[in-house]
Protein backbone atom coordinates (compact mmCIF):
# COMPACT_ATOMS: atom_id res chain seq x y z
CA UNK A 1 0.00 0.00 0.00
CA UNK A 2 2.84 2.39 0.85
CA UNK A 3 4.46 1.81 -2.54
CA UNK A 4 1.17 2.53 -4.34
CA UNK A 5 0.76 5.77 -2.33
CA UNK A 6 4.27 6.97 -3.18
CA UNK A 7 3.82 6.43 -6.93
CA UNK A 8 0.50 8.28 -7.08
CA UNK A 9 1.43 11.25 -4.89
CA UNK A 10 4.84 11.77 -6.47
CA UNK A 11 3.12 12.71 -9.73
CA UNK A 12 1.48 15.67 -8.00
CA UNK A 13 -1.60 15.47 -10.19
CA UNK A 14 -4.27 14.38 -7.74
CA UNK A 15 -5.61 15.59 -4.45
CA UNK A 16 -5.20 13.08 -1.65
CA UNK A 17 -8.83 11.81 -1.54
CA UNK A 18 -8.82 10.96 -5.25
CA UNK A 19 -5.41 9.33 -5.05
CA UNK A 20 -6.53 7.31 -2.07
CA UNK A 21 -9.57 5.99 -3.94
CA UNK A 22 -7.42 4.99 -6.90
CA UNK A 23 -5.00 3.21 -4.62
CA UNK A 24 -7.79 1.28 -2.90
CA UNK A 25 -9.28 0.24 -6.22
CA UNK A 26 -5.99 -0.95 -7.68
CA UNK A 27 -4.83 -2.78 -4.58
CA UNK A 28 -8.22 -4.46 -4.02
CA UNK A 29 -8.13 -5.68 -7.62
CA UNK A 30 -4.62 -7.05 -7.18
CA UNK A 31 -5.62 -8.75 -3.95
CA UNK A 32 -8.60 -10.45 -5.66
CA UNK A 33 -6.40 -11.68 -8.50
CA UNK A 34 -3.85 -13.03 -6.04
CA UNK A 35 -6.59 -14.73 -4.06
CA UNK A 36 -8.01 -16.36 -7.19
CA UNK A 37 -4.57 -17.62 -8.14
CA UNK A 38 -4.00 -19.10 -4.72
CA UNK A 39 -7.40 -20.79 -4.74
CA UNK A 40 -6.71 -22.40 -8.12
CA UNK A 41 -3.31 -23.62 -6.98
CA UNK A 42 -4.57 -25.09 -3.73
CA UNK A 43 -7.70 -26.67 -5.15
CA UNK A 44 -8.02 -30.30 -4.11
CA UNK A 45 -10.75 -32.94 -4.22
CA UNK A 46 -12.99 -33.24 -1.18
CA UNK A 47 -12.74 -37.04 -1.20
CA UNK A 48 -10.67 -39.87 -2.63
CA UNK A 49 -11.72 -41.64 -5.82
CA UNK A 50 -11.93 -45.41 -5.37
CA UNK A 51 -11.16 -47.34 -8.57
CA UNK A 52 -11.73 -51.06 -9.25
CA UNK A 53 -9.77 -52.54 -12.18
CA UNK A 54 -10.99 -55.95 -13.37
CA UNK A 55 -9.30 -58.16 -15.91
CA UNK A 56 -6.54 -60.60 -16.73
CA UNK A 57 -2.82 -60.44 -17.59
CA UNK A 58 -3.28 -57.14 -19.42
CA UNK A 59 -4.60 -55.56 -16.23
CA UNK A 60 -1.86 -56.80 -13.91
CA UNK A 61 0.79 -55.95 -16.50
CA UNK A 62 2.29 -59.41 -16.97
CA UNK A 63 6.04 -59.13 -17.52
CA UNK A 64 6.20 -55.56 -16.20
CA UNK A 65 6.61 -54.19 -12.71
CA UNK A 66 3.33 -53.62 -10.92
CA UNK A 67 3.64 -49.84 -11.04
CA UNK A 68 3.89 -49.93 -14.84
CA UNK A 69 0.54 -51.69 -15.33
CA UNK A 70 -2.13 -49.31 -16.60
CA UNK A 71 -4.25 -49.15 -13.38
CA UNK A 72 -1.25 -47.87 -11.43
CA UNK A 73 -0.16 -45.54 -14.21
CA UNK A 74 -3.65 -44.02 -14.08
CA UNK A 75 -3.23 -43.46 -10.34
CA UNK A 76 0.13 -41.78 -10.96
CA UNK A 77 -1.28 -39.50 -13.68
CA UNK A 78 -4.10 -38.31 -11.44
CA UNK A 79 -1.89 -38.04 -8.36
CA UNK A 80 0.33 -35.65 -10.30
CA UNK A 81 -2.78 -33.52 -10.81
CA UNK A 82 -3.51 -33.47 -7.07
CA UNK A 83 -6.26 -36.10 -7.24
CA UNK A 84 -6.28 -38.82 -4.59
CA UNK A 85 -6.94 -42.08 -6.42
CA UNK A 86 -7.19 -45.41 -4.59
CA UNK A 87 -6.73 -48.42 -6.85
CA UNK A 88 -7.87 -52.00 -6.34
CA UNK A 89 -6.95 -54.63 -8.97
CA UNK A 90 -8.71 -57.96 -9.31
CA UNK A 91 -7.05 -59.76 -12.19
CA UNK A 92 -4.83 -62.73 -12.97
CA UNK A 93 -2.93 -64.02 -15.95
CA UNK A 94 -5.00 -66.55 -17.91
CA UNK A 95 -8.39 -65.61 -16.49
CA UNK A 96 -11.46 -65.90 -18.64
CA UNK A 97 -14.66 -63.99 -17.94
CA UNK A 98 -16.04 -66.92 -15.93
CA UNK A 99 -12.92 -67.09 -13.78
CA UNK A 100 -13.12 -63.37 -13.11
CA UNK A 101 -16.73 -63.80 -12.06
CA UNK A 102 -15.74 -66.58 -9.68
CA UNK A 103 -13.00 -64.43 -8.18
CA UNK A 104 -15.43 -61.55 -7.65
CA UNK A 105 -17.84 -63.82 -5.78
CA UNK A 106 -15.02 -64.86 -3.45
CA UNK A 107 -13.94 -61.27 -2.80
CA UNK A 108 -17.27 -60.46 -1.12
CA UNK A 109 -17.09 -56.78 -2.03
CA UNK A 110 -19.55 -54.61 -0.12
CA UNK A 111 -22.11 -52.58 -2.10
CA UNK A 112 -21.21 -48.95 -2.85
CA UNK A 113 -17.49 -49.53 -2.28
CA UNK A 114 -16.17 -47.93 -5.47
CA UNK A 115 -16.68 -44.78 -7.51
CA UNK A 116 -15.51 -46.12 -10.83
CA UNK A 117 -14.46 -49.39 -12.50
CA UNK A 118 -12.97 -50.76 -15.69
CA UNK A 119 -13.30 -54.20 -17.28
CA UNK A 120 -10.78 -55.62 -19.74
CA UNK A 121 -11.48 -59.32 -20.23
CA UNK A 122 -12.07 -61.87 -22.98
CA UNK A 123 -8.73 -62.58 -24.61
CA UNK A 124 -8.41 -65.93 -22.82
CA UNK A 125 -11.96 -66.85 -23.82
CA UNK A 126 -10.88 -66.35 -27.42
CA UNK A 127 -7.52 -68.10 -26.92
CA UNK A 128 -9.19 -71.18 -25.44
CA UNK A 129 -11.72 -71.36 -28.25
CA UNK A 130 -14.77 -70.49 -26.13
CA UNK A 131 -17.83 -69.12 -27.88
CA UNK A 132 -18.81 -65.48 -28.10
CA UNK A 133 -22.26 -66.53 -26.85
CA UNK A 134 -20.79 -67.76 -23.57
CA UNK A 135 -18.67 -64.64 -23.29
CA UNK A 136 -21.73 -62.48 -23.95
CA UNK A 137 -23.66 -64.01 -21.06
CA UNK A 138 -20.73 -63.72 -18.69
CA UNK A 139 -19.95 -60.14 -19.70
CA UNK A 140 -23.52 -59.12 -18.85
CA UNK A 141 -23.15 -60.77 -15.46
CA UNK A 142 -19.81 -59.03 -14.94
CA UNK A 143 -21.32 -55.63 -15.74
CA UNK A 144 -24.28 -56.10 -13.43
CA UNK A 145 -22.13 -57.51 -10.63
CA UNK A 146 -19.71 -54.60 -10.92
CA UNK A 147 -22.59 -52.11 -10.91
CA UNK A 148 -23.53 -53.32 -7.43
CA UNK A 149 -20.10 -52.27 -6.17
CA UNK A 150 -20.46 -48.65 -7.28
CA UNK A 151 -21.46 -45.84 -4.94
CA UNK A 152 -23.70 -43.72 -7.11
CA UNK A 153 -23.98 -43.87 -10.89
CA UNK A 154 -24.49 -47.31 -12.41
CA UNK A 155 -22.80 -46.09 -15.59
CA UNK A 156 -19.35 -45.48 -14.13
CA UNK A 157 -17.91 -48.65 -15.66
CA UNK A 158 -15.52 -48.35 -18.60
CA UNK A 159 -15.41 -51.31 -20.97
CA UNK A 160 -12.09 -51.79 -22.76
CA UNK A 161 -11.64 -53.65 -26.04
CA UNK A 162 -9.45 -56.76 -26.29
CA UNK A 163 -5.97 -56.28 -27.77
CA UNK A 164 -5.06 -58.41 -30.79
CA UNK A 165 -2.27 -60.72 -29.59
CA UNK A 166 -1.90 -62.07 -33.13
CA UNK A 167 0.42 -59.19 -34.02
CA UNK A 168 3.00 -60.15 -31.36
CA UNK A 169 5.97 -62.51 -31.78
CA UNK A 170 4.06 -65.12 -29.82
CA UNK A 171 1.02 -64.69 -32.03
CA UNK A 172 2.98 -64.94 -35.25
CA UNK A 173 4.41 -68.27 -34.12
CA UNK A 174 0.95 -69.62 -33.25
CA UNK A 175 -0.59 -72.52 -35.15
CA UNK A 176 -3.66 -70.37 -35.73
CA UNK A 177 -3.22 -67.90 -38.63
CA UNK A 178 -2.93 -64.26 -37.65
CA UNK A 179 -5.93 -63.21 -39.73
CA UNK A 180 -8.06 -65.81 -37.97
CA UNK A 181 -6.98 -64.51 -34.57
CA UNK A 182 -7.91 -60.99 -35.67
CA UNK A 183 -11.35 -62.10 -36.88
CA UNK A 184 -12.08 -63.81 -33.59
CA UNK A 185 -10.84 -60.82 -31.55
CA UNK A 186 -13.15 -58.59 -33.63
CA UNK A 187 -16.10 -60.86 -32.87
CA UNK A 188 -15.46 -60.65 -29.13
CA UNK A 189 -15.03 -56.89 -29.33
CA UNK A 190 -18.39 -56.55 -31.08
CA UNK A 191 -19.96 -58.20 -28.03
CA UNK A 192 -18.27 -55.64 -25.78
CA UNK A 193 -19.44 -52.74 -27.96
CA UNK A 194 -22.98 -54.13 -27.97
CA UNK A 195 -23.14 -54.25 -24.18
CA UNK A 196 -21.50 -50.85 -23.79
CA UNK A 197 -24.23 -49.42 -26.01
CA UNK A 198 -26.99 -51.33 -24.24
CA UNK A 199 -25.95 -50.18 -20.76
CA UNK A 200 -24.82 -46.71 -21.83
CA UNK A 201 -21.25 -47.35 -20.68
CA UNK A 202 -18.06 -45.67 -21.91
CA UNK A 203 -16.07 -47.87 -24.29
CA UNK A 204 -12.39 -47.55 -25.22
CA UNK A 205 -11.02 -49.03 -28.42
CA UNK A 206 -7.38 -49.92 -27.75
CA UNK A 207 -7.33 -52.66 -30.39
CA UNK A 208 -6.72 -50.55 -33.48
CA UNK A 209 -3.69 -48.68 -32.14
CA UNK A 210 -2.33 -51.89 -30.64
CA UNK A 211 -2.44 -53.55 -34.04
CA UNK A 212 -0.32 -50.71 -35.38
CA UNK A 213 2.24 -50.49 -32.57
CA UNK A 214 1.97 -53.55 -30.32
CA UNK A 215 4.30 -55.65 -32.42
CA UNK A 216 7.23 -53.25 -32.10
CA UNK A 217 10.08 -54.64 -30.00
CA UNK A 218 9.99 -51.82 -27.42
CA UNK A 219 6.25 -52.32 -26.97
CA UNK A 220 6.55 -55.95 -25.84
CA UNK A 221 8.02 -57.50 -22.73
CA UNK A 222 10.44 -60.43 -22.87
CA UNK A 223 7.76 -63.09 -23.41
CA UNK A 224 7.00 -61.60 -26.83
CA UNK A 225 3.29 -61.52 -26.03
CA UNK A 226 2.39 -58.94 -23.40
CA UNK A 227 2.62 -55.15 -23.77
CA UNK A 228 5.37 -53.07 -22.25
CA UNK A 229 4.97 -49.99 -20.06
CA UNK A 230 4.75 -47.75 -23.13
CA UNK A 231 1.55 -49.41 -24.34
CA UNK A 232 0.10 -49.38 -20.83
CA UNK A 233 0.88 -45.68 -20.63
CA UNK A 234 -1.29 -45.04 -23.71
CA UNK A 235 -4.14 -47.01 -22.18
CA UNK A 236 -3.73 -45.16 -18.89
CA UNK A 237 -4.04 -41.77 -20.58
CA UNK A 238 -7.22 -42.85 -22.39
CA UNK A 239 -8.80 -44.20 -19.23
CA UNK A 240 -7.76 -41.25 -17.06
CA UNK A 241 -9.40 -38.89 -19.54
CA UNK A 242 -12.72 -40.72 -19.26
CA UNK A 243 -12.40 -40.95 -15.47
CA UNK A 244 -12.01 -37.16 -15.27
CA UNK A 245 -15.19 -36.72 -17.31
CA UNK A 246 -17.19 -39.26 -15.30
CA UNK A 247 -16.07 -37.87 -11.95
CA UNK A 248 -15.88 -34.25 -13.19
CA UNK A 249 -12.33 -33.98 -11.88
Amino acid sequence: MANCLYVILSKGKYHLPIAYLLILSACNYNQKMLGNKNNATNKSPTRAINYLALGDSYTIGEGETTQNAYPWQIAKILANEGIKFNTKVIAKTGWTSSELLQALSQEKIAPNSYDIASILIGVNNQYRGQSTEQFHEELIELIETTQSFLKSSKKHIVLVSIPDWGITRFGQSSKKPQDQISKEINAFNRVIIQEATKYGLPYINITDSYRENGGNAENMVEDGLHPSRYIYKEWAFQLSKIFRELQQL
